[in-house]
């Protein structure tokens, strides 16, 4: 029997209510795991991991890393990782690990609940099965397993507050689906022949600017000439396009590279890639001296700028190992 460790983060899966109000707080999800849901006892061997116990909104880089570093001490010892995770930043903090555990052999699993495991009807006892079942799998990724989809964790994004299938892919295909049978599509899933490696940390030096219309890129400049801010990500439309009427969202980005800024542009649409030489307005951009960030979603592409931010100490580095792939989440 494969041998799982469970790390329980906090999230809703483990909340019980309080009296009088019903207000969800954190319970202990360690006697619950077992009590609740005995059938994980007979998937694989369990091992339960209390690291922290967060609302996942106050998740953050810090966090990341003693996941990671959890997961890496304990890689010989285990044959896959299962994170009880909140929903609202799951997506986040996949992305993270996919970038921190480098050419994984194993599966890291990401799961959670739309509604506690001390609930009626919940989502968790059925999540948390699925999830264990799937960490005995020859899958080398970090993925999400939520709602019987099996998804690559960087690729993925969070599309409801109130729906028991809560995430999605936009921009690759599900790894899989779980029905009568856990379906894995080998096709899909990465094969790495390189050794695995750890490679642990992020720089928060990143602001992103969601633009609308009439957004005034005055209100942003503070953040061109702030020496603590290495990189600005503009949420454009479509393709990757910005206003250029006045030229003034031009000019912004111009001098954010002139003052040492690495400069990306994602979109707001969740399908298709930013492609900056469609349009005369991403051309421009693109001479202005930003790059686009192709299929990433914009969570995958923040938490990236971060990770390239922490290896490089200078926007040429950062931008080239913004571009490359690194654990899938980008087209080759």
């Amino acid at each position: 029997m494969k041998k799982i460790l469970v790390l329980h983060t906090g999230g809703t899966f483990g909340m019980m209510p309080m009296e009088p109000d019903q207000t969800l707080t954190p319970g202990n999800l360690q006697h619950e795991l077992l009590e609740r849901v005995p059938e994980i006892a007979q998937i694989a061997e369990i091992n339960v991991q209390i690291p922290f116990n967060e609302d996942s909104s106050d998740l953050s880089i810090k966090e990341w890393d003693v996941l990671a570093e959890i997961i890496n001490s304990n890689m010989n010892t285990y044959d896959g990782f299962v994170i009880i995770h909140g929903t609202d930043t799951m997506v986040f903090t996949a992305a993270a690990l996919s970038y921190s555990l480098l050419n994984l052999n194993k599966p890291v699993i990401l799961t959670g609940a739309q509604r506690p495991l001390s609930k009626l009807r919940s989502d968790a006892r059925l999540n948390l099965i699925d999830a264990i079942e799937v960490a005995t799998y020859d899958i080398g990724e970090v993925v999400i397993v939520f709602g019987q989809h099996i998804l690559r964790g960087n690729r993925s994004r969070k599309t409801s507050i109130t729906s028991y299938d809560a995430f999605y892919s936009p921009n690759y295909p599900p790894l899989g689906e779980i029905g009568l049978n856990v379906e894995p599509k080998k096709s899909l899933i990465r094969q790495s022949s390189n050794n695995y490696q750890f490679s642990p940390g992020f720089d928060s030096s990143v602001i992103s600017i969601h633009i609308f219309p009439n957004c005034d890129p005055g209100f942003y400049r503070h953040t061109i000439l702030d020496k603590n801010i290495r990189a600005i990500m503009l949420i454009g439309f479509g393709a990757g396009n910005i206003p250029m009427k006045e030229s003034e969202w031009l000019v912004f980005i111009k001098d954010a590279v002139s003052a040492g800024k690495a400069v990306f542009i994602n979109s707001s649409s969740s399908h298709g890639k930013v492609n900056l030489q469609i349009y005369e307005s991403g051309q421009k951009v693109m001479d202005a001296g930003a790059i686009g960030c192709v299929d990433m979603t914009i969570e995958a592409s923040v938490v990236k700028i971060m990770k390239s931010l922490a290896l490089s100490s200078d926007t040429k580095g950062v931008k080239n190992y913004f571009l490359k792939n690194i654990a899938g989440e980008i087209e080759d």
